[in-house]
């Protein structure tokens, strides 16, 4: 919902970074990679140090990969439709490699495992919808999208390093999970009666 409503005004800023970058000859295709590199390292080093808050920072910079790869295909006019879809694809892998190495040092299982399938369904359920029919990213502003879900992810972890409350005995993370659980999966039913629609409209 944040990604599709404020894009149009985080894009721009953006833009001055994105053009050094273009000038420097960097391809858009190497920041992805680079992206999803810099992420599995930082999942190395949380599973190997159990640091969770200097993990938190690393996988904030990694990301902000994501940002700069889209924006320096725009302003070199590098934009290809496989592009979009490598993106996708390393975003997907960034997001389980997450989820699995906080979850080998916390333990918390179960609720990764399920937040983990509500994020890939909630992906899967707007590109098969795209099979069926034509559709546009616009077309989604829904509760719970990538961005929403690294915002609270990282926020959530974060803050049960340095916040000792632990409502009903469970530290701020678990409730972070839980929260992203629910949400993910209410997102997926969301897309799925948007799918509905669209399909009935557009066949």
């Amino acid at each position: 919902m944040v990604t599709a409503r404020y894009k149009s005004f985080f894009t721009p800023l953006l833009n001055p970074l994105a053009r050094v970058v273009s000038r420097l000859g960097i391809h858009p295709t190497a920041i992805t990679v680079t992206g999803l590199l810099l992420v599995f390292a930082s999942c190395l080093f949380v599973v190997w140090t159990k640091n969770l808050l200097v993990f938190c920072g690393l996988v904030t910079l990694a990301v902000s990969f994501d940002a700069l790869d889209g924006a320096v295909a725009r302003v070199s006019g590098r934009v290809t439709k496989f592009g979009a879809y490598l993106d996708a694809v390393c975003d997907r892998y960034a997001e389980a490699a997450v989820l699995v190495s906080v979850a080998l040092v916390t333990g918390y299982w179960v609720l990764s495992v399920v937040v983990l399938v509500g994020s890939l369904l909630t992906s899967y359920a707007k590109a098969r919808t795209a099979m069926e029919v034509r559709v546009e990213n616009e077309e989604w502003p829904d509760v719970m999208e990538r961005t929403e879900r690294c915002v609270v992810l990282v926020v959530g972890l974060a803050a049960s390093q340095v916040v000792a409350w632990r409502p009903g005995g469970r530290d701020l993370y678990w409730w972070t999970l839980l929260v992203l659980a629910v949400l993910t999966h209410a997102t997926v039913l969301q897309r799925v009666a948007r799918a509905r629609r669209l399909i009935r409209l557009r066949s």
